[in-house]
């Protein structure tokens, strides 16, 4: 056994074990998890986010242990330790070294994420074979963690879940419309413990209501999501969001800038995101797909990356409405992909 592997199998049997510990002492278990984490922190992020997570849980009526206390209730233990593990060791530590002796090695940026933006359905789509081998080249590159933006193109869904399902290692985030849950979806996803489902948030949320209803029947590890721009983000900043988020039972979402968005809006968005996440008395918690994947990226390696790629196989860079693409998934490497944009970009 070499030592991924048997740090990897340390940690797993902790973790599991913290997580029922967490079910009968939420508070104290919570602590003793964070112990953990902080003494197989390594890097500067895993060191930076374990000692902010100290400093916030000190406070005992902290909303975090609400919502940790609902996330280990309602979602089956063996998705949050897997998916826990793969995006925590594998895609931060593990992945993220890999990642920084191959830019020395090669020169060129590699992205800790890579994002299938898959919500424009193609009928020249590609196949599962080649979403997987994009992720088996990802995972040699270091890259445990995707993100599959789906909407509501079923086609895909289907196609990507053979892919998600070979590999189990990696930490996946998908991003779906409330219309393409039903049952037998939710049975499928349910028996994927390396995903994390984030179902979008509109002005009405009935239908996302009922629908998480199913997820949350199966345990489903889940969120939310939704597109903001200047005429909705005032609706993040003075909590109707958040109220949306809870009445859905979802205790945590990622918020998309989209292309209408003004650079003035986003960075106040970011701002209050960043900010609610530092604070005991904000009920859910709020990602920012942009900040903070490109946040993380910067902690990772020298300069912030963003990659993503439509569901034509086509690469584009900087985010998913940029003007420029490169090289196609489907005709060449990877790390043909990542050298074409440093040689076009720089």
């Amino acid at each position: 056994m070499d030592n991924y592997e048997l740090t990897y199998a340390v940690i797993k049997t902790a973790v599991e074990n913290g997580i029922r510990y967490i079910q009968d002492n939420p508070k104290r278990g919570v602590r003793n998890l964070l112990d953990l984490g902080e003494y197989f922190a390594r890097g500067r992020f895993q060191k930076d986010f374990f000692e902010l997570a100290h400093g916030i849980l000190k406070n005992e009526d902290s909303y975090y242990y609400d919502i940790i206390e609902s996330l280990i209730k309602n979602t089956k233990h063996k998705s949050i330790a897997d998916f826990g593990i793969n995006i925590g060791f594998n895609s931060m530590t593990y992945g993220a070294n890999i990642i920084r002796e191959n830019e020395k090695k090669f020169g060129y940026n590699i992205p800790w994420v890579i994002v299938f933006d898959f919500e424009k359905s193609n009928d020249d789509h590609i196949s599962v074979h080649e979403a997987d081998r994009l992720i088996q080249e990802g995972k040699k590159t270091g890259i445990y963690s995707y993100m599959i933006m789906l909407g509501k193109n079923i086609e895909m869904f289907d196609e990507m879940y053979a892919a998600i399902e070979k590999n189990r290692d990696c930490a996946i985030v998908i991003f779906i419309d409330p219309c393409i849950i039903d049952e037998e979806t939710a049975k499928k996803l349910s028996n994927l413990s390396n995903i994390c489902i984030n179902v979008i948030i509109e002005d009405d949320c009935t239908l996302a209501v009922e629908k998480t209803n199913i997820l949350k029947k199966y345990k489903c590890f889940y969120g939310g999501y939704m597109y903001y721009n200047d005429n909705n983000a005032s609706d993040i900043m003075n909590g109707v969001v958040s109220n949306k988020l809870l009445s859905a039972s979802m205790n945590f979402a990622v918020l998309v800038k989209d292309q209408e968005c003004s650079d003035e809006t986003s960075i106040k968005v970011y701002e209050y995101i960043y900010n609610s996440r530092t604070r005991t008395n904000h009920p859910v918690c709020l990602m920012d797909f942009y900040g903070d994947i490109a946040r993380i990226d910067s902690i990772i390696s020298e300069e912030s990356f963003f990659l993503s790629i439509d569901s034509s196989g086509q690469a584009t860079a900087s985010s998913l409405y940029g003007a420029k693409s490169y090289l196609n998934i489907t005709e060449s490497s990877l790390a043909d992909v990542l050298k074409n944009i440093q040689i076009i970009t720089h």
